[in-house]
């Protein structure tokens, strides 16, 4: 059996109650709202709640970030059931939801509320800017953050953990594993629900391109190269299956099946390849001209989205084309997501449009109230808005309301009287609506400081705007200097500082009322450098001429103290478990004898005391 398990440091995510209590605790009638999704349940036939107000099993949560809003569709009834604002929530932020708390994930910070109580509770910092992939299953739920290299589990054991490399899309068992294609590595590599480790236990061919996906339950890998199909096991693939089609490589493949048949997209034709998991033969579909997402399975519909026109079009598993239905234009990309009922929704870019796939193929809108005869849902702030462009249902039972003189057979004349006062309005309560002078922006969030090379690298996160929109961030070191950045910046970088100073570093963001509150960081500037060393031999696998030991620098420590020394490799991670080495008295360090290394053309760099030195292209011996 060929194993390689990623035993990397786990990194613990840092908490914040930055945003905590900013809006304060918002009132929720929860017994009404409980009461409310089981009656949506039930009359849509979808079944009981849970317990708990969960909404795990009729629906999917979506942020709007223009209202610092997020809120629960209910996919039975397609109406929003509940809602609540989070402050500061960035564009193109997603939700994804564990058993107890959902979590606004943005660019720069990952904010956790209660499912429950639909209050805000902490941030996060997440391991890079890229838009992860969302994984709701038990054990989590996940982020994977695959050119970085990352996974986030959120919840109760939350944690960053190493994949080792990039990864490809990811897929869940029905058990809880979460299973990624390592195409540089040639692994297959899973991570259970109580693990906190990358497990690397089934090898492929290195380099070969392929999918991983689900088919009756199963993970299974579609090699794109072989043109096959494998179960996947514990530790090692499954017969293969022949497909009858030549597939590309740029082929796009659904994270689960529908009835048995694998939903490709072939995005050079374009065409929808339905491949049978069983004889790997294959339905052709022709798709017009277009720029295309990725498909979804939904409850039985394959489903597709065309970005540029902006249409969504449905197939059964057959082939057979159930519908097209326009998106709405919005402020961004449209995209797919598959929710824990296995229904598709589509959201328009915004967070305010919102589809959903029925159990028959048909696209309808979101509206703003849930269908059923138990009256307006109350949520943390009131009635739930409706949905830009939707019109609330009525009350079943009941017509809209028509002005006495227009109904048929009403009075009118002298005697009679007419009300005339205004409908209320629909959406939050009026005092909601009205304008809120702006005030100073908050302090920037996540404010940190990194050595890389001759500069420190400055980075934060957005400041909450508090009514009017950032227009600078004031940055300012001493000793030193400063400096203004445009309202968008995210990151500044310090030059030449000295060597042995402790800079403090403040920021401070600005709106048209004003300065806001500066956060402020102080770091020693010290210098981290690793390149080959020594060549060197270590038996069985470390041979001359590719084998060497790193060679080390530490610069502007403290003296006299004991630093463990951390090396990764771009390919195998934490590969080594580092060492304790102590500076001389003036806080240098030089190490030319650890860490045996022969990867020629890997990335390999250090992390001692959380600073990260160079990343170093390994290259060959002598």
């Amino acid at each position: 059996m060929y194993v390689v398990v990623y035993a990397g440091r786990v990194t613990r995510p840092a908490r914040s109650t930055r945003w905590r209590g900013l809006r304060g605790r918002l009132p929720l009638t929860i017994l009404l709202a409980a009461c409310l999704v089981a009656a949506a349940a039930a009359v849509s036939g979808a079944g009981t709640t849970p317990a708990g107000l969960s909404f795990a099993d009729v629906g999917r949560w979506f942020a709007d970030p223009d209202a610092d809003q997020v809120f629960h569709v209910n996919g039975a009834t397609r109406s929003i059931d509940a809602y609540t604002q989070i402050v500061g929530i960035e564009d193109g932020s997603e939700v994804v939801q564990g058993e107890t708390s959902g979590y606004v994930v943005g660019p720069t910070r990952i904010t956790e509320f209660d499912k429950s109580s639909l209050t805000q509770q902490d941030t996060t910092v997440p391991p890079a800017a890229e838009p992860p992939v969302p994984v709701e299953v038990k054990g989590g739920p996940y982020l994977v953050y695959r050119q970085a290299g990352s996974i986030v589990r959120l919840g109760a054991r939350a944690a960053t953990i190493p994949t080792g490399g990039v990864v490809g899309p990811p897929v869940a068992a029905p058990d809880g594993t979460l299973w990624l294609h390592r195409p540089d590595a040639g692994l297959l590599c899973h991570l259970a629900p109580d693990a906190d480790r990358v497990s690397c236990t089934v090898a492929v061919p290195a380099g070969r391109h392929g999918a991983l996906t689900l088919a009756r339950g199963a993970v299974t890998f579609m090699d794109t190269d072989a043109d096959t199909l494998s179960p996947v096991h514990a530790d090692s693939l499954g017969t293969p299956v022949a497909l009858d089609i030549d597939l590309p490589d740029e082929v796009q493949v659904a994270g689960a099946d529908l009835h048995g048949r694998i939903a490709v997209l072939d995005p050079r034709t374009p065409r929808l390849l339905l491949v049978d998991a069983d004889s790997g033969q294959a339905v052709r579909v022709t798709l017009p001209s277009g720029r295309w997402t990725a498909p979804a399975a939904g409850r039985s519909s394959v489903v597709l989205l065309d970005a540029q026109a902006r249409r969504v079009h449905s197939y059964a598993s057959d082939g057979r084309a159930q519908g097209t239905t326009a998106v709405r234009a919005g402020a961004g990309e449209p995209r797919l997501s598959r929710g824990q009922d296995g229904r598709v929704y589509i959201e328009g870019g915004d967070g305010r449009n919102v589809l959903v796939v029925d159990d028959r193929g048909g696209v309808g809108a979101v509206t703003g109230g849930p269908a059923t005869a138990a009256g307006p849902v109350t949520s943390a702030s009131g009635p739930v808005p409706p949905m830009p462009g939707t019109t609330p249902p009525s009350a079943p039972g009941t017509s809209p309301a028509v002005p006495p003189s227009s109904r048929p057979g009403a009075p009118t004349g002298p005697g009679t009287t007419q009300d005339t006062t205004a409908p209320p309005r629909a959406g939050l309560p009026e005092a909601d609506l009205r304008p809120v002078p702006a005030g100073v922006p908050g302090m920037p969030p996540d404010l940190k400081v990194v050595a890389r090379g001759p500069q420190l690298v400055v980075t934060w996160g957005a400041a909450a705007p508090h009514g009017a929109p950032i227009t600078a961030y004031h940055l300012a070191w001493e000793p030193g200097g400063g400096s203004i950045h445009p309202g968008g910046a995210r990151s500044a970088t310090i030059s030449a500082p000295i060597r042995g100073v402790t800079y403090r570093i403040t920021l401070a963001a600005k709106n048209s009322a004003g300065v806001g509150a500066p956060a402020t960081v102080t770091i020693p500037y010290r210098t981290l450098t690793v390149r080959r060393g020594v060549s060197a031999e270590h038996l069985p696998d470390c041979l001359k001429p590719r084998c060497a030991k790193f060679h080390i620098e530490l610069r502007g420590f403290d003296p006299n103290t004991k630093y463990e020394i951390d090396p990764y490799s771009s390919v195998h991670g934490d590969f080594n478990p580092g060492a304790g080495l102590t500076t001389d008295e003036k806080g240098d360090l030089t190490s030319r004898s650890r860490f045996p290394y022969s990867g020629i053309g890997d990335t390999v760099w250090v992390i001692v005391d959380g600073q990260e030195s160079n990343h170093y292209v390994w290259p060959p011996g002598d």
